[in-house]
């Protein structure tokens, strides 16, 4: 990489810090590409030459980091679990564990969850940063027909039925704990939380 691309892709990397933080202190809505470039350091210029607008400042923000569910479901689903359940199970755990984890991505999912106001929340790719790929759908609800199978899932479940429900104790466990992440210790609380999601999907 030549000097002068190694600047571009630092000032980009500054705008799209400053983006984060200017998001996470003021809402979506009320952050302009002023703020930004204030916050940066650099003129409104300088942000239009890497952006087209304040939506693919967005757009690049939520590219910058997410959950790797598709890494989470294929490790999990890599044979050396006991079961299936065991393998719902270590998706689930895995999944609170990255966000307990990982800083910058609590950050950008607090923005995703809390700060984003009016249009934002219509924003056609809002849900990237938590939305099961096709490819994780279809290996988490391959996983729970492995279950029914077996006799392991309610029987009045349905693979995809399930497979919803998870994803819905993941968005839920990370919207409520990331509106005050002092309120309480997901790390700590993470195992019994996932034990209930078990004991509500397993026979």
């Amino acid at each position: 990489m030549t000097r002068r691309k190694q600047e571009a892709e630092r000032t980009r990397e500054t705008i799209l810090d400053a983006a984060e933080a200017t998001f996470l202190e003021q809402g979506v809505s009320r952050t302009t590409l002023a703020h930004i470039a204030a916050a940066a350091g650099v003129t409104r210029g300088a942000i239009y030459w890497h952006f087209e607008d304040k939506e693919a400042l967005f757009d690049a923000l939520l590219e910058r980091v997410r959950i790797p569910i598709d890494e989470i479901v294929d490790h999990a689903d890599d044979g050396t679990q006991a079961s299936p359940m065991e393998s719902v199970r270590a998706i689930a755990q895995s999944a609170l564990t990255r966000i307990c984890d990982d800083r910058q991505l609590q950050r950008v999912a607090t923005i995703v969850f809390h700060r984003c106001e009016k249009l934002e929340d219509r924003h056609p790719r809002i849900g990237t940063i938590t939305r099961l790929s096709r490819h994780a759908q279809d290996r988490v609800e391959a996983i729970f027909e492995q279950a029914r199978d077996q006799g392991q899932l309610r029987a009045d479940l349905s693979p995809t039925t399930a497979c919803r429900q998870l994803h819905s104790f993941l968005i839920g466990a990370c919207f409520d704990w990331l509106q005050d992440t002092t309120q309480y210790s997901l790390a700590d609380e993470r195992d019994s939380m996932v034990e209930t999601l078990m004991r509500g999907l397993a026979a």
